[in-house]
């Protein structure tokens, strides 16, 4: 090969490892993993189900491009990769081979269903149809097979470390390339003592909802004083506790929610209603049952104040946030994230199942600035916010990826043209064979240097 070959040859190197060109700027080809169980539609099964789908469509509406996978039934405005159904599942394996695996039915449905959905991601990938993955699923498969795709692999964390988490976790604590966001600061320091994320709150649809900013004289002179309460109604999330408080401080409360967990129900609440109907007109409780979104929306524009009375660790707490959004306060226990969403000038936050401060806070309520409510949520908790997070971190990932890949192309350049000079130098008639380790991409090149 003449010296006049090699520079030839070396350009065409340098040429065809260019750093890509920068797609930071454009639409990023993203894909989301759902969780398996529910459909990510309305009426929402829980606040994940609407957090993915409140994801998805205003990534599109920013115009990226989606692809959401997740319960075939499942709406969205992003483009829909149906999970495996349970009846393909059945069709696929024998009745009781999940018995020879040592596993329940569902974790075997689960497992298969997330292999699947990765599978797919992957070849999806290997054509460059990816630029970034997304996972909501809160199951391991995704968390372990993600290492495929190093930073560009998301896994936000949504819950407490369950059992299906842990499993990853304990391998990934010692050492992962792939990414993870926790919403909110108490939820990444919960996962910390595994692996380390960013911060990136939730979002709802605030412009969705009808606020009242009026002051709280007013509306209590125009609906009297009146208190919501609404969620599953389970003993986590302390229903009977709102309505002990409210019935030692004589005051109304509208209880919404489905019965989540029957016996709890029966125990705690049910009594509580019974001994109140005794009141006759003067009683304190009205339990409106499973409501609707724009039910909700309604009851809380009227409510002096929205009571939060969860015992355990809210991730988050979304009923937060759409208090706000409607411009009502909240006294509330300080428990997960609730001190993170609501400030002092948007409510009353109390140590947990502390009764005296609770109802020290019905007579505070009345001057927290119900404008101040709102505001709180547009600026923090909405949907924008949340995606503009996500985005920020989206395009971290992909710009360092193209930078790392165009360092690896540019380092194996150098090495080919150095190698080509000195060849020429040495005016050797003799061919060679001369093997190059980059060590920037692991790569072992071996080049003949014959004429």
């Amino acid at each position: 090969m003449s010296f006049a070959h090699s520079v030839g040859f070396v350009s065409s190197i340098e040429a065809d490892n260019k750093r890509p060109v920068a797609i930071t700027n454009k639409p990023l080809r993203i894909a989301i993993i759902a969780h398996c169980l529910y459909p990510i539609a309305q009426p929402y099964a829980g606040g994940l189900e609407m957090i993915t789908q409140l994801i998805c469509d205003e990534l599109v509406a920013q115009g990226h491009e989606v692809l959401l996978y997740a319960h075939k039934d499942s709406r969205t405005q992003a483009t829909l990769v149906p999970m495996l159904t349970r009846a393909e599942f059945d069709a696929t394996v024998y009745e009781n081979e999940h018995d020879t695996l040592g596993m329940s039915r569902e974790e075997m449905y689960q497992y298969l269903v997330y292999q699947g959905v990765l599978r797919d991601i992957i070849e999806r990938d290997t054509r460059g149809e990816i630029d970034i993955v997304h996972n909501h699923s809160l199951h391991h498969i995704p968390m372990m097979t993600g290492q495929a795709f190093g930073a560009r692999f998301f896994t936000t964390f949504h819950t407490p470390i369950f059992p299906q988490l842990r499993l990853a976790l304990l391998t990934l604590r010692h050492g992962t390339s792939t990414q993870f966001t926790a919403i909110s600061t108490h939820q990444q320091r919960l996962f910390s003592e595994f692996v380390p994320s960013h911060v990136v709150y939730n979002g709802i649809d605030v412009e969705s909802f009808i606020a009242n900013t009026e002051p709280t004289d007013s509306l209590i002179n125009e609906h009297s004083e009146v208190y919501f309460w609404y969620g599953r109604i389970c003993p986590e999330k302390g229903t009977h506790l709102a309505m002990q408080y409210c019935m030692e401080a004589g005051k109304k409360l509208i209880i919404a929610g489905p019965k989540s967990n029957e016996d709890y129900f029966n125990k705690q609440v049910a009594p509580l209603l019974s001994q109140d109907r005794k009141n006759g007109e003067q009683k304190l409780f009205d339990y409106i049952g499973h409501v609707t979104k724009d039910e909700i929306n309604q009851h809380l524009v009227q409510a002096t104040a929205m009571l939060f009375t969860s015992t355990w660790d809210e991730p988050y707490g979304l009923i937060l946030a759409e208090s706000l959004a409607c411009g009502t306060p909240v006294i509330g226990f300080d428990v997960g994230a609730s001190a993170e969403i609501v400030t002092p000038s948007t409510g009353i936050i109390v140590a947990k199942e502390d009764k005296e401060a609770f109802i020290k806070g019905f007579s505070k309520i009345k001057h927290i600035s119900r404008q101040a409510c709102r505001k709180r949520a547009l600026q923090f908790c909405s949907v924008s916010a949340m995606v503009e997070g996500y985005v920020a971190l989206y395009k971290t990932a992909v710009r360092e990826n193209q930078e790392k890949k165009g360092f690896a192309n540019s380092r194996y350049a150098q090495l080919a043209q150095s190698l080509f000079i000195h060849n020429n130098k040495s005016n050797s008639s003799m061919g060679s064979n001369i093997k190059l380790n980059d060590t920037s991409s692991n790569r072992s090149v071996t080049m003949s240097l014959e004429e």
